[in-house]
């Protein structure tokens, strides 16, 4: 049943902190500031929990995956799992301040104003192209472009997603400029994580991690007890053969497995010569580089967070690396962009270099 009561302002905020008038309203109530799309970034989290437990453990990945130091968060139920939304505070706050004073309006990223789709979409936007994935009507991807995609940027968007529910087209959909919703239900309508309830989260969340850990030690022990005499009977049969092994042999094999422990290990100069060719396609010259045992990282300018997704993206479509994460640091005016690789161990002692110093 759609509401009696007027509908409030709602504005846009660009990337260069301009406020863009999309509807009038009705100026008592609390006005809507849509943030654009490229402000924002976004993640698909379907829990394996259901109910309450499925809803906390949203809010503790929505914490552990932020990619800013200070995020203003929005998670938001959608059939079987949550879509995340994270913004910079750091940067998107002093707008609102300027703007709206101690009066906080509501904020959220204008994909969430958008109807919903169905399948693969692009939408054209006041700055950019959103990519878009839609299984029933929840979003589960979605990716920024400041020109429209080309067949290059779409394969690489639709080669991310897993089992999609139909497939890519071979060349993006044509743009669509959606309306705004009629009376958006923003973050009301989700679980949106405020300083406060942030805090609460984490503190539930230690609770819960806890709780869960004890459960799953408890289960282990039972488990491990109705083993143990199997094992020992293993154990035994086993030591027989080894004691009999010479000494040359066991020194030997140590070699051999050293030697095969060495040539496994991934390569991390080659891993950040992969790194940067991608920042270079797109534009971005790196900052510094460095290298902390299996982690290479390439910091950017932060004038380059438009950008930072598709490269984000790019780099997790190389296949060399396992974990690729965004870390922009406000204060220094930069961002730092992590990437794990793929295949390594622990990190050792580490070694940086100034971007200056280019390992191409």
């Amino acid at each position: 049943m759609p509401s009696l009561l007027p509908t409030p302002p709602l504005e846009r905020l660009g990337a260069d902190g301009r406020f863009e008038a999309v509807r009038a309203g009705a100026p008592w109530r609390r006005p809507i500031v849509l943030l654009a799309r490229e402000l924002c970034s976004f993640a698909w989290f379907e829990p394996a929990a259901r109910g309450a437990a499925a809803a906390q453990a949203a809010r503790l990945y929505a914490r552990a995956n932020t990619p800013f130091l200070d995020p203003g968060v929005i998670v938001r139920r959608a059939g079987s799992g949550y879509g995340v939304w994270w913004w910079d505070r750091e940067r998107v706050d002093p707008w609102l301040a300027a703007r709206f004073g101690e009066a906080a309006p509501q904020v959220a990223p204008e994909t969430l104003a958008q109807p919903p789709g169905g399948g693969w979409r692009v939408v054209r936007l006041a700055s950019g192209f959103e990519l878009q994935l839609w299984r029933g009507r929840a979003l589960t991807a979605s990716a920024w472009r400041r020109a429209a995609p080309t067949e290059a940027d779409w394969a690489a968007f639709a080669r991310l997603q897993r089992d999609p529910p139909v497939p890519a087209p071979p060349a993006p959909p044509a743009p669509q400029t959606l309306p705004v919703a009629a009376a958006p239900s923003l973050a009301a309508s989700g679980i949106e994580l405020t300083p406060t309830l942030a805090a609460q989260a984490a503190a539930g969340g230690a609770a819960a991690v806890m709780a869960l850990a004890a459960a799953f030690w408890a289960g282990q022990a039972l488990r491990l007890g109705a083993l143990a005499g199997t094992l020992e009977d293993q154990a035994r049969a086993a030591a027989a053969p080894a004691a009999a092994a010479s000494a040359g042999d066991a020194a030997d094999l140590k070699r051999i497995a050293a030697f095969q422990a060495l040539a496994s290990r991934p390569n991390p100069l080659a891993g950040l010569q992969t790194a940067l060719r991608v920042v270079r396609a797109h534009g971005v010259a790196a900052k510094a580089l460095a290298i902390d045992g299996g982690v290479v990282s390439v910091t950017v300018p932060y004038a380059a967070l438009d950008r930072v997704e598709a490269i984000t993206q790019d780099l997790d479509a190389t296949g060399a690396f396992a974990d690729v994460r965004p870390l922009p640091q406000s204060a220094e005016g930069s961002i730092r962009i992590e990437m794990i690789l793929r295949g390594a161990t622990a990190p050792g002692a580490g070694v940086g270099i100034g971007a200056g110093e280019s390992a191409e």
